[in-house]
């Protein structure tokens, strides 16, 4: 006989609950913030063939899945307490994948999920999850908030996922670019199965310091756009000094991926945040400092501008990163 939602639910989710969950019995769960917090709710949906490819691993699906959300909450400085995850498949799924993409979501938030649904239908894999996080009341950090003269940050490297799909895609383009079996692989696994470093640091950083934050998923131009028209200013962007994967860079000096490629592709999960500048030292220097300065928050009227070493500006092409109702 084959196996029913909820088999499927006690047997691979409910060990990964959460107490507020009711053992994933019940209809729904009961989670209270802690006092002096405010509740960071973040939703996002993972489609087949869009977010991952078909024959990704169940458990690097589940990886991403988490991931997204982790980044976003991680941006607002925010601490995750729990998750809903919803999944519709196209046919019911097996044992063996279940357990896959259960103990996917294990590594990255055991004992946080809420509840959620599961259904069979449609032509394709949809994974939607929701998550939950608290931060100190009244001090959620948002995209507006920052200001002329603020120095921009990320938190992470840019443009290793959208190297590995390429990568992944294009396995003559990855030959011909010289990279090595374990070059590709790490490429490929920052794509299938993104983690985020360090990440209750950086929420914690991004608490005490930052006066806007988001994560970069779109790609870092598309984002820092986006995060500077919240805030009503402009930025200028110093290309050297945005941190790239050693693989990245060993492909862009030689010209196999260029800096816009980087700068565009999206699928990071790190997060760009600003902060005064008197910040500065402790977020890049010293053994707490994960934090790399990337530009400064300039006037509105000057947009978003890209500048190579010697402060002059460089072209950056039409496409600033991925927007799914454009296509691309």
């Amino acid at each position: 006989m084959a196996a029913d939602e909820t088999h499927f639910i006690q047997t691979y989710l409910a060990p990964l609950a959460s107490p507020a969950a009711l053992g994933l019995r019940d209809d729904a769960a009961c989670l209270s913030p802690s006092a002096g917090t405010d509740l960071v709710i973040t939703a996002d949906t993972l489609v087949q063939g869009t977010h991952f490819l078909p024959d990704d691993r169940p458990f690097d699906i589940a990886v991403k899945a988490i991931t997204a959300n982790l980044s976003d909450l991680i941006a607002k400085g925010a601490d995750p307490v729990g998750y809903t995850l919803a999944l519709a498949f196209p046919e019911s799924p097996s044992d063996d994948w279940m357990k896959q993409f259960a103990d996917g979501l294990s590594q990255q938030a055991h004992g946080l999920l809420l509840g959620g649904d599961m259904t069979v239908g449609g032509d394709t894999l949809v994974i939607s999850v929701t998550a939950f996080g608290e931060v100190p009341q009244g001090k959620i950090v948002q995209r507006r908030g920052a200001s002329v003269g603020d120095v921009i940050f990320l938190s992470g490297c840019i443009g290793t996922s959208g190297a590995g799909l390429q990568a992944i895609r294009d396995v003559p383009w990855a030959k011909q670019a010289g990279l090595s079996a374990a070059e590709i692989s790490e490429l490929a696994s920052a794509y299938s199965a993104p983690m985020i470093a360090f990440p209750d640091l950086v929420a914690g950083l991004v608490r005490t310091h930052a006066t806007a934050s988001m994560d970069v998923s779109d790609g870092l131009l598309l984002d820092l756009q986006r995060l500077c028209k919240a805030s009503e200013v402009g930025a200028v962007l110093q290309a050297d000094s945005v941190p790239l994967n050693a693989v990245v860079s060993q492909l862009v000096d030689a010209g196999a991926f260029s800096l816009e490629d980087a700068f565009t592709a999206g699928d990071d999960y790190v997060v760009l945040f600003t902060a005064p500048a008197s910040a500065l030292s402790e977020l890049t220097s010293g053994p707490m400092a994960k934090c790399h300065h990337i530009g400064t928050i300039q006037e509105v009227g000057s947009g978003v501008v890209v500048t190579d070493v010697s402060g002059q500006p460089m072209p950056m092409g039409t496409r600033a990163g991925y927007d799914h109702f454009s296509g691309g």
